[in-house]
């Protein structure tokens, strides 16, 4: 009985210990100091990520070639997406930074920074995800459709909140 519980306790802390690491790393405040955003070029993101411009590769490259060629743009891809995902981490922090804000305007922008911010999270992992399958099998870069346009409107809300210059 007494093994049991030591077990428990020690999965216990192990759970607290790894929620703990969670946040600090996708949650942490962003300092007075902090960064600024990574300077992202959108339009040369959504041009790697083109379609017609895989399949303008596909028919003028021998298949070798295109593995290659596909293989070092998928991992610029993947530089991109890293980048998004870390100003959307700045993003979410800015929001839940002006969420308790005085004025209901404001703290309703900030809630909605913030609800932009995660999804943007949420579609540069899932982005990632496609774009490692994508290493695997360069046939198809698998474009992470549309997370350019959802960046763009939550980095031009942040901006737009008085007091802050996110971006």
């Amino acid at each position: 009985m007494i093994p049991l519980a030591i077990l428990a306790s020690v999965v216990a802390v192990f759970l607290l210990f790894l929620v703990f690491q969670v946040w600090r790393h996708y949650f942490r405040p962003v300092e007075a100091d902090a960064p600024r955003l990574i300077p992202v070029d959108l339009e040369a993101f959504e041009n790697l990520i083109d379609p017609e411009e895989e399949l303008f590769l596909k028919a003028n490259l021998s298949p070798s070639e295109f593995c290659q060629v596909q293989r070092t743009r998928i991992h610029a891809a993947k530089v991109y997406v890293a980048a998004l995902s870390e100003n959307a981490r700045l993003l979410v922090a800015v929001g839940q930074s002006a969420r308790y804000h005085s004025d209901p305007e404001i703290a309703a922008a900030a809630e909605e920074i913030v609800h932009r911010a995660i999804r943007v999270k949420v579609w540069c992992l899932l982005a990632l995800l496609r774009l490692e399958a994508g290493m695997l099998f360069p046939a198809r870069l698998a474009p992470p459709s549309g997370i350019a346009h959802r960046y763009l409107l939550v980095t031009s809300m942040a901006a737009s909140l008085p007091g802050r210059s996110a971006a």
